[in-house]
């Protein structure tokens, strides 16, 4: 009871920490009051990272949330009234990110079939449409303000979005079980063997683990959540997915919308995503900090990038050894191009593509790459000659003993708080996922990540590229939080428009007091 009061009364310090910056000091107490009545009449629990945790079975198959098999998943669609979980009283929904069958050749069918009679809906990520991304595309973040950055930085999809994304399937969280699923992989392509492009083609778990991540945000329950392990052309061509339970047509969106609103979830899980700040806090107090809420006092902070990303070194990047760019800034996205060369672009396709201030990492990060985690590529995460039979695998997560093993060499102690981060907060799905999800370890995600951090420059050799003064309280080119080595500034053409400065920090509001704005409008949604 003590423990939950605490929760409630620093939910209150929280929601009064964000009128009071928001409002005008007139109106501060009628606010707050208001707030205050709310919280108490609802009685909102505030989550830990610990609280969240969700430790699977050694036996994948045992498992009937968080990471499931084809196995289990079969026996659902087979017969869902009679075979879905306990505590489960309503649909199940599949949600593909693209058809099963895309590599040449494939004989099987596209999707796991559909039974609306039954209570089983199939559908595509795709389906889900906004008037910006009229063919689909979404992907469970948006451009907001954070209080440092505004609309240029991806964070959490905020909660129109996500009422609007669950209604529009017509999904209750709190009756109906949600499987994320693969279908073969991302690209406009998929063959047999992917080869170079194994991160695109696999970057299909990190949309599905990062569903997940969203949904768990918001406040849904663990246990109305599932993701499938291996793509499902995988899944059906072992026939852990049978035939009769595939079909070449899918689910129509329906044609009316729902009603729920995750206003009705009455917990706050927002400690699974933390701010620049908090990060920064983590980096200087070199992983032991006790001063951000929500996570436990010592942590281990992962870089889930492929080591040839990682440090401030350039044997991943492209244009020459003075000028071997690698992580795209935030306006752009994938890996770095060569000047002018087909895919020089940036992500509205008007120039060529830009990049960070500086390579590098956040001080104290271990490398920690997520391909890493997926049968038939090496604990190094090279996937040098296994391309093709990390493809045919599914890019199925390893055994939980498997990953037991790789956490400890990296370096994870019982008891610390995972901080997984990358460049925008995609690839480190995966690495959160199985720490959190798998073997039940307290992990939060910077959800700015690089293309946020990379931005608090101020002694470029470029002046015109810093953006903060020398003692900017969230600096980040400092030796006490990042390990960095400076992006020369260069200007040149892309694949298209004309010539630009290739390096293009996201511009900073320098009178920010957060960096969490994002995250104080989402507690106000629900609060």
């Amino acid at each position: 009871m003590i423990r939950k009061w605490t929760k409630t009364l620093t939910s209150l310090f929280l929601l009064s920490s964000f009128v009071f910056c928001t409002e005008k000091k007139e109106e501060n107490n009628d606010s707050l009051l208001a707030g205050l009545l709310v919280l108490v009449a609802n009685q909102i629990r505030v989550n830990t990272v610990t609280d969240l945790t969700n430790e699977s079975s050694a036996d994948y198959n045992e498992n009937k949330w968080g990471l499931i098999t084809g196995s289990t998943l079969n026996s659902w669609v087979s017969n869902w009234q009679s075979n879905r979980p306990s505590g489960i009283t309503g649909k199940l929904v599949v949600l593909q990110t693209d058809a099963a069958n895309r590599v040449s050749g494939d004989g099987h069918n596209a999707y796991i079939k559909s039974d609306p009679s039954s209570g089983v809906y199939v559908y595509l990520l795709n389906d889900y449409t906004t008037p910006d991304l009229p063919s689909g595309g979404f992907r469970f973040n948006q451009t907001r303000d954070s209080g440092l950055f505004n609309n240029s930085i991806r964070y959490q999809a905020n909660g129109t979005f996500v009422d609007d994304w669950l209604n529009t399937y017509n999904i209750d969280p709190t009756k109906d079980l949600v499987v994320f699923a693969a279908g073969t992989g991302n690209g406009t392509t998929v063959s047999a063997d992917p080869g170079a492009a194994t991160a695109t083609v696999a970057g299909a778990i990190q949309d599905i683990t990062r569903g997940f991540y969203w949904l768990r945000y918001w406040g849904v329950d663990v246990k109305h959540l599932a993701i499938l392990n291996g793509n499902l052309r995988y899944n059906i061509t072992n026939n852990f997915v049978q035939t009769a339970q595939t079909s070449t047509t899918k689910s129509t969106i329906p044609t009316t919308k729902g009603t729920f609103s995750v206003r009705q979830l009455r917990v706050d899980n927002t400690a699974i995503t933390l701010g620049l700040e908090d990060v920064y806090e983590i980096a200087k107090n070199n992983l032991t900090t006790s001063n951000v809420f929500g996570i436990t006092n010592t942590q281990f902070l992962i870089d889930a990038r492929p080591s040839t990303q990682f440090g401030s070194g350039r044997s991943a990047g492209v244009n020459g050894d003075t000028s071997q760019y690698i992580t795209t800034g935030y306006d752009s996205a994938g890996a770095p191009v060569v000047w002018g060369a087909s895919g020089d672009t940036n992500s509205a396709n008007t120039a060529g593509k830009t990049y960070v201030p500086f390579e590098g990492n956040i001080k104290g990060a271990v490398s920690f790459p997520w391909l890493a985690l997926f049968e038939g590529i090496p604990d190094s995460g090279n996937t040098s000659g296994v391309t093709a039979t990390a493809f045919n695998n599914g890019y199925r997560y390893k055994s939980k003993s498997a990953l037991v093993n790789i956490f400890a060499n990296k370096g994870y102690v019982a008891g610390s708080t995972v901080i997984s981060q990358c460049r925008t907060n995609f690839e480190a799905q995966v690495n959160g996922f199985a720490s959190l999800n798998i073997l039940g370890y307290p992990t939060a995600y910077y959800d700015g990540s690089l293309v946020e951090w990379t931005a608090l420059v101020s002694s470029h050799p470029d002046n015109n590229t810093n953006q903060v003064p020398s003692d900017f309280k969230w600096r980040t080119d400092l030796a006490t939080v990042s390990v960095f080595g400076y992006n020369p500034q260069i200007s040149n053409s892309g694949n298209v428009g004309s010539t630009i400065s290739r390096v293009k920090p996201a511009p900073v509001n320098l009178q920010a007091t957060t960096s969490k704005k994002f995250i104080q409008e989402d507690k106000a949604y629900k609060y």
